[in-house]
């Protein structure tokens, strides 16, 4: 009885092996999102939606810089959330899933309320997250830049007048409005944020499509990368 029991659980595990690779289980897609508030709310939404769809979704958070680096290098499966200018830099390495993720703002802070757009700033010191690239394209050519790691860092140097302006999104500057209640802040962007997937996953961009698109979820209105 117990040998027929182990020539059992033997032909299970030779039916299991010899299936198609297509009929196992896949692994999830791995994605990298932002570190921030906003990356992770969208990230867990997706993990969240994709849950029992194949592909399902795994989300781990980096700094923007980063996440490209892997995107370019294929050591990711697909990035979060970037923008539609984000194509001149992954070419033909990555793909746009056409279904926007974050819609917001870009805003540009300054201690000087006569400066209302990055053409105004002149030659004062312009500060910059690193990775960010919204907000490179929207210095233009504006010289006096500094790029550092985290807003965190960006407003505190703001605040003890290292910096006289910066560029930051809609939704990440909320958490920062009782420090920079007095500082002037205008819009200077306005658009949407992507899912970019690495070339070698664009076979599962209609799936991807298809389920955001009937899903309940719900574009959200904070900012753009």
């Amino acid at each position: 009885m117990r040998l027929f029991g182990t020539a059992s659980v033997l032909i299970a595990l030779m039916i299991v092996m010899w299936q198609p690779i297509s009929v196992r289980a896949q692994p999830c897609l791995q994605l990298a999102g932002l570190e921030d508030a906003i990356g992770r709310e969208v990230g867990e939404k997706l993990e969240h939606i994709f849950a029992g769809h194949n592909p399902c979704l795994s989300v781990q958070y980096m700094p923007a810089s980063r996440s490209e680096a892997l995107l370019l290098s294929d050591e990711i499966d697909g990035d979060f959330p970037r923008l539609p200018e984000f194509a001149p830099y992954v070419g033909a390495k990555a793909v746009m899933v056409p279904v926007p993720l974050i819609s917001g703002k870009g805003v540009l802070v300054t201690s000087d309320p006569a400066i209302q757009s990055v053409d105004d700033l002149g030659a004062v010191t312009l500060g910059l997250r690193r990775g960010t690239k919204w907000s490179s394209e929207a210095a233009g050519g504006h010289i006096n830049r500094i790029f550092l790691p985290s807003y965190d860092i960006v407003v505190d140097m703001f605040l003890r007048r290292r910096l006289d302006a910066f560029l930051i999104e809609s939704n990440n500057l909320k958490q920062y409005e009782a420090q920079l209640a007095s500082a002037t802040k205008t819009v200077v962007r306005q658009g949407h944020a992507y899912l970019w997937l690495s070339k070698k996953n664009e076979k599962y961009l209609p799936e991807i499509t298809r389920v955001l698109t009937q899903s309940d979820f719900q574009t959200l209105n904070a900012y753009d990368q």
